[in-house]
């Protein structure tokens, strides 16, 4: 009997931090965009909350019916998060110009944790938070002003940067395993590869802003093969103001360096 209690507690023990545990990630990756209201739409007499993401109740609704299984649903949301680009997105090409392509949370988790996070969307996201999944935030100007400054430095991302090193245009599935092909280097590679050579914020942020400027052989990381294979990167010279081309590395230090 006492075999049988221990067993039940453990069960139940695991249960619940299975939960916390994906509650927590949640609120860690997701919340912030997908569940925090930012403002209120009051149109045509109707309040309505604004979010910096689609609302996470609707997409785990429409993935839930877009993927049919519980087991396709996680294999989405795990490849999805790790690799974000339009082709996969279920909200298309309006989705992604109001909110912008979302960022890739590519070693942010581990395997489990991804899998955790994917298991409590689908189980548990509904059911726990009910009225308290969505919290509105008194913002503080400060707060508003770097909320506005991040966006737009998404949107200085998305525009000149994504659509070659962030989505993918094919995948290799050779070996058993899924890989994903951009046309350059994928974005979280190349900055992790620049914070270890430049080894402080102040010069990836001048290295960052020299090479797309002025990109060379000479300069790459990757070296000839990855000139060969990618071609040399085209400058963005005139494109951006100076203000805009700090504000785009400072966010992909922040953002992708991780």
């Amino acid at each position: 009997m006492k075999m049988k209690n221990a067993l039940v507690f453990t069960v139940i023990s695991t249960s619940t931090l299975f939960s916390q545990s994906g509650d927590m990630l949640f609120n860690k990756n997701c919340a912030i965009c997908h569940a925090t209201v930012i403002g209120v739409n009051e149109a045509g007499g109707k309040v309505t909350p604004i979010y910096d993401a689609p609302y996470a109740k609707d997409i785990i609704n429409k993935l839930k019916i877009e993927t049919k299984t519980k087991e396709a649903f996680i294999t989405f949301i795990k490849d999805y998060i790790n690799e974000p680009n339009k082709r996969k997105s279920l909200y298309g090409k309006k989705a992604i110009k109001d909110f912008g392509l979302m960022p890739s949370l590519k070693g942010a988790m581990t395997e489990n944790e991804s899998t955790i996070l994917a298991e409590y969307l689908y189980n548990d996201y509904g059911k726990i938070i009910k009225k308290e999944e969505v919290k509105k935030v008194i913002l503080s100007e400060e707060e508003k002003s770097l909320r506005e400054e991040v966006k737009k430095n998404e949107i200085l991302f998305s525009k000149y940067c994504a659509s070659c090193h962030a989505t993918a245009v094919g995948v290799n599935e050779s070996g058993g395993k899924v890989t994903a092909f951009y046309e350059a280097p994928f974005v979280k590679d190349v900055m992790i590869k620049i914070k270890d050579e430049t080894k402080t914020k102040e010069a990836f942020i001048d290295f960052i802003k020299d090479y797309i400027n002025e990109p060379n052989k000479r300069k790459s990381l990757y070296g000839k093969k990855a000139i060969k294979n990618f071609g040399l990167m085209p400058s963005l010279k005139g494109v951006m103001t100076e203000d805009e081309i700090n504000g785009l590395a400072d966010y992909l230090y922040t953002v992708y360096g991780k």
